[in-house]
C-alpha cells in the first residue's frame, strides 16, 4: 500500500509540472556574500516549486528548505580591505594592474579549487556512492573543478554568473561570440568605442586571460580532480565546460553594452532585489526627518571603509560637514572621530530599503554589480570609488549614461570630492537619466526571477536542452574565425596565379619561339 502511494505521488508530480520533483545540486562555495545573494533567491522558488535542493557554500540561514553542504568563506570571505577570504586585501589587490589582478585571481583560483578538495562536505560528494542528481547550478567564478560533478552525476550544467555579463571565457562555455573589437574584456575600463590602441589593448588582454586559462589554469585543476575524484573517465575541464546547457548572466542591456546572445544565454539581472520593507525604527526616523534629503555611503560586503587612510577619511568628513542633507555612512567601527552632526554611522545597513526611501539624493559607492543594480532599480545617482576588478567598468557604463560620476581612489581630494557631490546634488540630469534607465530596466516581458526559473527549469524537461547548443563548440579556434577557409583559399588564388603565370610564360615562349624558328628559317633559306 505503502509502495503504491509513493508511485502515485511521484506521478502526480510529473503530471502537474513535467520538470518538478527534480533533485539539483547547486554549488556557490565563494565566500562573496553579494555573489549568494544574487543567486539565493532562484534556489528559494526552485525549492518552493517542488524541487530537492543540496546546497553547498558558506552561507546558511534558519530555515533554508534544502540540504546544506557547508563549505569554509573562502575567496572573498568574511569581507574587508584589510583581507577577505582566500588571502585577498582589497585595497592592495586595487593597486594592481587589470591583468594583475585577473592572472592573480587565476593563482588564487587553484589554491580555492585545492581547499574545497579537501573540504570534508565536498569530499563527502565526491566519494557518495548512492546520490543522484538531475542537473548542476553552480556559480562560473575560479572554481570549474567542481564541474567534474556534472560528469560523476551525469548531470547538465548551468551556469551562474554574478559578475555581469562575464568574460570571454564565461561566453565560450557556450559558444557564444564575443566581439572583441567593441566589447570589453571583463575588467577593461573602456566603453564600446574604443580606439586603435584601446582595440588593441583590448585583444592582446582578451588573449592573455584566455591563454593562461587554457594552457597552466585549467590543466592545474585537471590533475586535482583526478586526483581527488580519482576517475580516468572523467574528460578535461574544458571539455566539460562546453557541455554547458545554460548560463544565467546578471546583466541587462538596459545598462550593459548591447551584444549579441545564443539563445541559451540569458540575463536576469536584478533577480535578487526584493520589494522595499520599511526601515528599522532609528534609520526610519533618520530617513523622514531629513527634509534636505540623504547621501548613502556604503563600500559593499568586501571593502571596509575603516581600512580607508586617515587622510581619505578626514576628506569625506570636510566635505559631509559642509551639507544640509544628512549622511547615512556604513562603517565598520562603533564610533567616528570628528563626527559631524548630520553624518550618522552603522555596520550594517539594509541597502535596497534605504535606496527606495524618497529623501535620498545619491548613493556613494565602490561600483559593485549589484549595487549598481540595486540603484538602477529605484533609480538613484551613483557617486562611484572603484576599487579593483569590475567596479571601475561598471562605473565607466555608469557615467557614460549620465547618472553618475566616478572619482578614481588615488585622485580624491577635498575639491574633487566637493565638486562632485555638489553636482550631484544640484544637476537635475543625474536623476533624471537615472529614472530613464531605471524605466529601461524595469520593462521586460517578466520578472527577472520568473525568467531564471523558467529557463531552469526547461533546461531540466528537456534533458539537457542540448538542441540550443551552438556548433561553435565543435569548432577549432582556427575553424571559428574561418582560417582554415582563408588559408584554403589562399593557396587556391596563389596555385591559379602560379598556374597562370607558368601558361602564360609557356604560350609567350612558344609564340615567340616559333616566330623565332620561322624567321631563322627564312634567313636561312635567303642564304642559300
Amino acid at each position: 500500500m505503502k509502495t503504491a502511494l509513493v508511485m502515485l505521488v511521484a506521478v502526480l508530480c510529473l503530471w502537474v509540472q513535467p520538470s518538478g520533483c527534480a533533485s539539483i545540486l547547486a554549488i556557490f562555495p565563494l565566500g562573496g556574500m553579494s555573489h549568494w545573494q544574487v543567486f539565493r533567491g532562484l534556489l528559494v522558488e526552485l525549492s518552493r516549486r517542488g524541487h530537492r535542493l543540496t546546497v553547498v557554500t558558506p552561507f546558511q540561514q534558519e530555515g533554508d528548505p534544502w540540504n546544506h553542504i557547508q563549505t569554509k568563506p573562502n575567496l572573498g570571505g568574511g569581507g574587508g580591505g584589510g583581507g577577505g577570504g582566500g588571502g585577498v586585501n582589497f585595497l592592495d589587490f586595487g593597486k594592481l594592474s587589470h591583468q594583475q589582478q585577473f592572472l592573480l585571481m587565476f593563482k588564487i583560483g587553484e589554491q580555492f579549487c585545492q581547499e574545497l578538495m579537501e573540504d570534508e562536505g565536498v569530499q563527502s560528494l565526491i566519494n557518495s556512492q548512492d546520490e543522484e542528481f538531475e542537473l548542476l547550478i553552480i556559480e562560473a567564478f575560479f572554481h570549474d573543478c567542481l564541474l567534474a560533478f556534472a560528469h560523476k552525476f551525469k548531470t547538465p550544467i548551468v551556469g551562474a554568473c554574478a559578475t555581469g555579463a562575464g568574460a570571454t571565457w564565461t561566453h565560450a562555455m557556450v559558444g557564444n561570440p564575443y566581439p572583441l573589437s567593441y566589447l570589453p574584456e571583463i575588467g577593461v575600463a573602456y566603453t564600446t568605442n574604443m580606439n586603435l590602441f584601446q582595440r588593441t589593448y583590448n585583444i592582446f588582454s582578451a588573449l592573455t586571460f584566455n591563454a593562461y586559462r587554457h594552457y597552466f589554469y585549467l590543466p592545474a585543476l585537471d590533475q586535482m580532480v583526478q586526483k581527488y575524484f580519482k576517475d580516468p573517465s572523467i574528460p578535461p575541464l574544458a571539455k566539460l565546460e562546453s557541455n554547458t546547457s545554460l548560463m544565467l548572466l546578471n546583466t541587462h542591456f538596459s545598462f550593459d553594452y548591447s551584444r549579441p546572445l545564443v539563445p541559451n544565454i540569458i540575463e536576469i539581472a536584478g533577480m535578487h532585489i526584493k520589494t522595499p520593507k520599511k526601515l528599522p525604527q532609528d534609520l526610519q526616523i533618520f530617513m523622514d526627518t531629513a527634509t534636505d534629503g540623504v547621501i548613502y555611503f556604503s563600500m559593499g560586503s568586501n571593502i571596509k571603509s575603516t581600512d580607508f587612510p586617515e587622510d581619505m577619511r578626514n576628506i569625506f568628513l570636510k566635505v559631509f560637514s559642509k551639507l544640509k542633507q544628512k549622511v547615512l555612512w556604513k562603517l565598520e567601527t562603533e564610533s567616528l572621530p570628528n563626527q559631524p552632526a548630520n553624518v550618522k554611522i552603522s555596520k550594517w545597513l539594509p541597502q535596497s530599503d534605504i535606496l527606495a526611501h524618497r529623501n535620498l539624493k545619491f548613493f556613494i559607492t565602490h561600483g559593485g554589480m549589484m549595487s549598481v543594480q540595486e540603484a538602477l532599480h529605484f533609480a538613484v545617482p551613483l557617486l562611484g570609488v572603484p576599487i579593483y576588478g569590475d567596479q571601475e567598468p561598471n562605473l565607466l557604463k555608469v557615467q557614460s549614461l549620465g547618472y553618475g560620476i566616478m572619482l578614481l581612489f588615488n585622485n580624491i581630494t577635498e575639491k574633487s570630492f566637493q565638486w562632485a557631490v555638489n553636482e550631484l546634488l544640484l544637476n537635475p540630469r543625474y536623476v533624471e537619466n537615472a529614472r530613464k534607465y531605471s524605466r529601461l530596466f524595469h520593462d521586460r516581458p517578466q520578472k527577472p526571477l520568473d525568467t531564471a526559473v523558467y529557463w531552469t527549469e526547461y533546461v531540466l524537461r528537456h534533458k539537457g536542452a542540448y538542441h540550443m547548443r551552438s556548433g561553435a563548440l565543435d569548432l577549432t579556434w582556427y575553424q571559428y574565425f574561418l582560417l582554415d577557409v582563408i588559408f584554403f583559399l589562399l593557396v587556391c588564388i596563389l596555385s591559379a596565379l602560379l598556374v597562370m603565370t607558368i601558361t602564360i610564360k609557356y604560350v609567350v615562349k612558344y609564340i615567340f619561339g616559333t616566330k623565332h624558328s620561322a624567321s631563322e628559317k627564312k634567313k636561312s633559306a635567303k642564304n642559300d
